[in-house]
């Protein structure tokens, strides 16, 4: 399977990551999460996402959270956001998001639509 052939936004998101970072070694990368050495190379080949498990191994060993790895975060501080939602209990993520909506009333902007990208 080429690298075009996949098409799991998991297995996209990690192919973009290990093609910018020469540092990274997909070999190692999975033993780093606890995986066989060839684990990674073959999800790749077979365009086949890991568990959720796994994944979150996998992001454990890139340093990150599944939720943050597949947020599309762009800046520090919007990861950082994503990571704190991601960690708390739903009763307190829903205060946040409250909190987050009277934020933005109060700055008279536009509420977002629902499904709508910032």
């Amino acid at each position: 399977m080429n690298e075009e052939d996949i098409t799991e936004p998991f297995l996209l998101k990690l192919q973009e990551t290990i093609a910018a970072n020469p540092d990274i070694n997909v070999s190692k990368l999975a033993v780093d999460a606890g995986l066989s050495n060839s684990a990674i190379r073959l999800m790749l080949a077979k365009n086949k996402s890991p568990t959720i498990k796994t994944a979150r191994k996998i992001c454990a060993a890139l340093g990150t959270t599944l939720e943050v790895f597949m947020s599309q975060a762009q800046s520090e501080e919007e990861r950082e956001i994503v990571d704190l939602a991601s960690r708390l209990p739903v009763a307190l993520r829903q205060k946040l998001l409250g909190y987050g909506q009277g934020l933005l009333e109060q700055s008279g902007l536009p509420p977002a639509k629902s499904g709508e990208e910032h």
